[in-house]
């Protein structure tokens, strides 16, 4: 499994926004966009209901939403990288700077482990996780998770 088989060019986004709600919409709007049976209104609530329950703000200025529902047929990833700080109630306190968005099949619970501790990998490594934040293009983005 490689995180380059979920996370395309077309599922970067670079938003101009820094608002949290602006920005779940704008990548769960592009989920839906790039297919694998989203319906963006549906992946749209199950993402807020979900960051209702707790921040996914996992520190290290990284925010990983997440949901699972029965109608999407495959795994994806959409990644944000933003131009500023958002505030995301993360769990250090810190604003995010980069957002991975994982959605999924609701079935599959091995499979999105594997993906989410895929992307941990990545962004625990600082050299890596500088060059996501300095990220100007989706290529530079795609780099970071090449071999993985």
């Amino acid at each position: 499994m490689r995180i380059l088989d979920y996370l395309t060019e077309s599922s970067v986004l670079f938003p101009s926004s820094t608002n949290k709600q602006e920005i779940l919409t704008q990548m769960a709007a592009k989920a839906s966009e790039i297919g694998h049976g989203v319906d963006v209104q549906a992946f749209t609530k199950a993402i807020f209901e979900r960051e209702a329950i707790m921040s996914t703000g996992i520190g290290l200025q990284i925010a990983i939403p997440h949901a699972k529902l029965p109608a999407i047929e495959d795994f994806f990833v959409v990644a944000a990288i933003l131009g500023g700080d958002a505030e995301w109630d993360a769990l250090d306190k810190k604003p995010v700077r980069l957002v991975f968005m994982i959605g999924g099949p609701a079935d599959k619970q091995s499979d999105y482990l594997k993906i989410l501790s895929k992307i941990t990998l990545v962004i625990k490594n600082p050299a890596r996780r500088k060059a996501l934040m300095h990220a100007k293009d989706a290529a530079a983005v795609l780099a970071a998770f090449d071999e993985l």
